[in-house]
């Protein structure tokens, strides 16, 4: 059971190895079903169907709830929990059919040698090693394999989860090495690259920004887009469909009225609230809970615990005193101090649980044979006659740690908080379930040092919008959808009215659209087949606290982006590669005309820099950032020992004239060593491997269809 706990303690590490361990791999028979389900995809070939799909998502969500202690997943974890495996399975199937092609597979006497030969494989030595000694208990995992079948259903489960996480972590292993055996770098290029990276060199410079280059000094045309475009095509590549939507978000928020009758009402409610001051507790919650947008507090709280400047108001207010009603937030706050105490902030117990047939389950004793079990469990810890560990295992239901039941902050201990405030360490009391489920010994094991608490009677009311505001603003976006059917119209019926008009680029299965929580309703919109570029939503879409009108802008299909799709994405880039045209141009000039650096600066209206210890490989050139030219010229020099002024260099972002004043020669690296740090490079390239996999991949992904 140690072992199986280790494994549970380091399962998340075979997320990291190879994305989801509890996958199978997807080599064969994904067939399908006959088209009585539609199916959730197709990856190369490979049917994907709906019971496969939501199988293995089962499997995973299992997994990731096991490791978390949890019962349930939020709905955005379920999303994340989807996503992973989509994109498992396409990674399995396309790295899964090089494999085959190559011959790449585990035999079952490597697999061996990773559990306990002479490469034992690092996810196995974190589980099965000694924390104390550093011992890798080859013994354990023998006694684990061979008693395979004696395991119960879950610790097959995980051991398989191990098993296939090792495997699949192997042959990627094997593939990676394998591509980066195809990549060299010739010795002649070698060599060079370690006399460069060898020395260092203090320089001046003068650099002319293309940033200080006026807009009005540049004229860009569609030629320097289709050069730009051709040069970069690569950047603009798209691996997944996507749509490019357009809309305009109608926010509902509250208005000036709306304020006004906010602030009425409150002023209404500190009125009524003053008079409640020798009213009984229960009309007292019975108020708040009416008035305020959020329930009665019965829980002490340090001041602290407030956000400003409710903090500082509270710990000023003397028991019985009000606080008046002001904005915090967005919110019209109003409290009362009800009283204060000096209290712990955690609190920590055990108990033992004597349970009565009322607690269901396999309890059959009668709530006569519980009391007298608890009595008998409370008279012998009383008389000191056993521990209470001794007690919890000859009396509890509930044996686990010892019947520790961990740290609650004060309050969370619910029904047993007061009594164990009242109890000090180490002290005993005897407690009755409210439920008349059974009864309980508690032993308090635990206070943190005591400080001054209070119980505040706040009433906040959200200042949010009213139900006339909404139903404006959904009539407004209403008539505005429809008027405007077309991508077109929208956009000049939004300048005509000078509404902002939003854009975002999604893919199948985006969760949201920018500036549009729970936008998920859109993303489906955008994908439906019936939808064309250039159509607009015939349904407004509502969101968080905002209606949507949505078109349909383009489509940006699987490979790469055309010139006109691009082209938003290219202008700064463009128009900023113009502008350095212009600032080489300039410093050319002015380079004819002077030859001395300063002079060079003087003419340029900029200073002279001093950039030091600059190397061929150096990641910045000084305060200039990434400007690998300037850097390569640099080094290029200095092994000539070129102390004279460079020619202008256009750089990333700038023109640099550069004059090397002092180069500090160093031994070269051995040539071999710059080989195997480009074949070590060449090895972490694996995830633009499976990128060039899956751009030449035929995948159909139907998940909008489920999701």
């Amino acid at each position: 059971m140690g072992i199986i706990g280790n494994i549970r303690k380091h399962s998340w590490i075979a997320v990291v190895l190879v994305g989801v361990a509890t996958l199978s791999f997807i080599l064969g028979d994904l067939t399908n079903n006959g088209g009585r389900v539609p199916d959730m995809g197709n990856i190369d070939g490979n049917t994907i169907t709906n019971q496969r799909f939501e199988g293995l998502y089962a499997d995973l969500k299992g997994q990731i709830m096991r490791q978390q202690g949890v019962t349930s997943l939020t709905n955005e974890q379920e999303y994340q929990v989807r996503e992973q495996v989509w994109q498992n399975l396409v990674q399995e199937t396309l790295l899964g059919e090089q494999y085959d092609k190559l011959g790449i597979s585990i035999s079952n006497a490597e697999l061996n040698d990773m559990y306990t030969g002479e490469f034992i494989h690092p996810y196995l030595k974190q589980i099965f090693t000694d924390p104390q000694t550093g011992e890798y208990l080859t013994q354990s995992i023998r006694a684990y394999t061979e008693n395979f079948d004696q395991l119960d259903t879950m610790a097959q489960l995980q051991w398989v989860d191990v098993e296939r996480t090792v495997t699949m972590d192997r042959e990627q292993q094997k593939y990676g090495t394998m591509i980066s055996q195809a990549m060299y770098m010739p010795k002649p290029m070698a060599q060079k690259i370690a006399e460069l990276n060898a020395n260092s060199s203090n320089v001046r410079v003068a650099a002319m920004s293309f940033y200080n280059v006026a807009d009005d000094q540049v004229q860009v045309t569609d030629e320097d887009y289709k050069k730009y475009y051709n040069e970069h095509k690569a950047e603009y590549r798209v691996f997944d469909e996507m749509r490019q939507l357009d809309y305009v978000i109608f926010p509902v928020n509250p208005t000036q009225e709306d304020f006004v009758n906010i602030e009425r009402d409150m002023n209404r409610a500190w009125v009524e609230f003053q008079t409640l001051d020798t009213a009984s507790a229960l009309d007292f919650q019975f108020f708040v809970n009416g008035e305020s947008s959020s329930n009665y507090d019965t829980t002490w709280h340090r001041a602290t615990d407030f956000s400003a400047p409710m903090d500082s108001l509270i710990a000023a207010t003397a028991v019985g005193g009000y606080i008046a009603p002001r904005v915090i937030g967005n919110s019209w706050v109003m409290g009362k101090v009800e009283n204060t105490a000096m209290r712990p902030d955690s609190l920590r117990a055990s108990a033992i649980w004597v349970l009565n047939q009322l607690a269901g389950g396999n309890i059959t004793r009668s709530d006569e044979q519980a009391r007298a079990m608890a009595d008998s469990a409370f008279a012998l810890l009383k008389s000191g006659a056993l521990s209470f560990d001794q007690a919890v295992q000859q009396f509890s239901d509930n044996k686990e740690n010892n019947g520790d039941m961990g740290w609650a902050l004060d309050g969370g201990y619910g029904f047993l908080n007061d009594k164990m405030l009242e109890t000090p360490v180490d002290g005993i009391f005897f407690f009755e379930h409210p439920q008349k489920i059974g009864y309980m010994v508690v032993k308090v094991t635990g206070k943190t040092v005591p400080q001054k608490k209070y119980r505040v009677a706040l009433v906040t009311k959200d200042i949010v919008p009213s139900k006339e505001t909404e139903e404006a603003v959904y009539n407004a976006a209403n008539m505005f959808a429809g008027q405007n059917r077309t991508h077109a119209a929208m956009i000049a019926a939004a300048q005509e009215q000078n509404l902002q008009v939003h854009s975002d680029n999604v893919s199948r299965m985006s969760q949201s659209v920018q500036g549009v929580q729970g936008g998920r309703e859109v993303v489906r919109w955008a994908f439906d087949e019936e939808v064309e570029i250039g159509n607009t939503a015939d349904k407004l879409f509502t969101a968080d606290n905002m209606y949507v009108v949505c078109a349909l802008k383009d489509v940006l299909k699987k490979g790469y982006a055309t010139e006109a799709q691009a082209r938003p994405f290219m202008e700064q880039q463009v128009r900023l590669a113009k502008k350095g045209d212009v600032a080489l141009d300039k410093v050319e000039q002015v380079c004819k005309a002077a030859k001395d650096l300063n002079t060079i600066a003087a003419d340029l209206g900029t200073t002279v820099d001093t950039v030091t210890d600059v190397t061929f490989n150096s990641y910045y050139f000084g305060k200039f950032g990434m400007e690998p030219k300037v850097q390569v010229a640099v080094a290029m020099n200095a092994a000539k020992n070129n102390t004279q002024v460079l020619a202008p260099i256009k750089g990333a972002s700038g023109v640099y004239v550069v004059q090397i004043d002092n180069v500090t020669p160093g031994a070269a690296a051995d040539f071999g060593s710059v080989q195997a740090s480009f074949k070590q490079n060449a090895m972490q390239k694996n995830q633009s491997i499976l990128d060039a996999l899956r751009l030449r991949a035929k995948i159909e992904d139907n998940r909008e269809k489920f999701f």
